[in-house]
This record gives structure tokens, sequence and C-alpha cells, in this order.
């Protein structure tokens, strides 16, 4: 087994996200990653060099296309629309790639989302600080979209509701295939998708 090979570092990454998720950053040791993973503790070293590098490396693989595809689809929509640029398009620009980022990795996505879930309620300064690395210049990036859509919105105001709606996001993201009452009509999931964006326009357009 080439323990070197970008193979082993995915197992990694793949290990330690599902651990983290389960149990939390502070209660999973490397050890329980690499007997998990079947590496020795010196591929982790090489791929990682640390713990904490190591957790950078799990948020960073999920986050960073996310993040760049979401700016990669605000860019298209300003220069398709310009001044025209409706809230429902930021939106969409916003909400749409958090959904699309990783196909065929389901499994994944849910276990990241669980670990996210967990860090925001169980909050570390050095996960909290690479967090705001990941998420300040796209907050920055769509807040001045959002102001250019609806100018009688402050800041203070744009920043609230993009908040919520993140909240709304995360919140569906987990709970999308649960907790669905029987008499509720079924939908799929770009018909909640849809729902979910009407949902946060209604919330940046009220009064």
């Amino acid at each position: 087994m080439n323990e070197a090979g970008p193979g082993t570092k995915t197992r990694i990454l793949d290990v330690a996200e599902d651990l983290f998720a389960e149990q939390g950053l502070d209660r999973v040791s490397i050890r329980d990653i690499t007997e998990a993973a079947a590496v020795n503790l010196a591929a982790v070293s090489y791929h990682f060099g640390g713990k904490f590098e190591l957790i950078a490396e799990v948020f960073e693989r999920r986050l960073r296309p996310v993040n760049d595809a979401r700016l990669v689809a605000l860019d298209r929509a300003e220069k398709e629309l310009g001044l025209k640029l409706k809230v429902e398009e930021i939106l969409t620009a916003f909400i749409q790639p958090a959904i699309e980022c990783c196909p065929g990795h389901e499994k994944g996505s849910k276990a990241f989302a669980k670990l996210f879930g967990r860090c925001l309620a169980e909050p570390r300064p050095e996960i909290e600080n690479l967090l705001r690395r990941q998420f300040e210049p796209l907050v920055e990036r769509f807040e001045k979209a959002l102001i250019r859509a609806l100018p009688h919105l402050s800041r203070a105001d744009v920043f609230w509701r993009l908040k919520f709606t993140f909240g709304a996001l995360h919140h569906w993201m987990l709970t999308k295939d649960r907790f669905i009452p029987a008499w509720a009509v079924k939908t799929d999931l770009d018909q909640q998708t849809e729902k979910l964006i009407a949902f946060a326009s209604a919330g940046f357009k009220a009064q």
C-alpha cells in the first residue's frame, strides 16, 4: 500500500470526517483515525502534519468548492443581469451550490453537515477562525450584491437576514429527509430548493 498516495489522503479525510461528526473533534485521536483508516501515524504526518492541520483540511475540502461555486454563480448572474439582478437570483447563487457541490458523495455531505453543526454548537476559537477565513470574503461579496438589489435595507439588516438564511439552509440540509408528516405533499430536491429560495427571498423583502 502506498501511504503517500492521493488515495490514502482521501481515505484519511473520509474517516476523520466520519469520526469527528459522530464523536466531536476533541474525543477523536489521531490513533483512532489511523486505526479506522488502516494507515500508520507516518501517513497522517506526511499528508497533514498534525491533528489541527487534518481538521483544517476536512473543512477546506468541503467548504472551498462550495464557496468558490457560489462566487462563480454570483459573478455569472451579475454579468448576465447587471442592475436587473434580483434577490431571488442572488440567493439562488448562495443556496444552489451548497446542494450541488458534492454529487455522488451524499454520505460525505451528510457527515460534514453533521460535523459543521456540531462545531457551531461546540465552539472552539481555532475552528471559528478557520470558518471566518472561509466565510468573511463570501459574506462581504453577497452583502454588496444584496444591498444593491435591496437599497432600502441597511448593511446590518442584510447581515442578519443572510445569517438567518444560512441557518435555514443548514437546518434543511440536516433534516430535509426527516421529520416530514404523512400529510405533507412529497417534493423532490429541486422543489425543496425552490421553496427554500422563495422563503429566504420573502425574508429579505420583508419590511
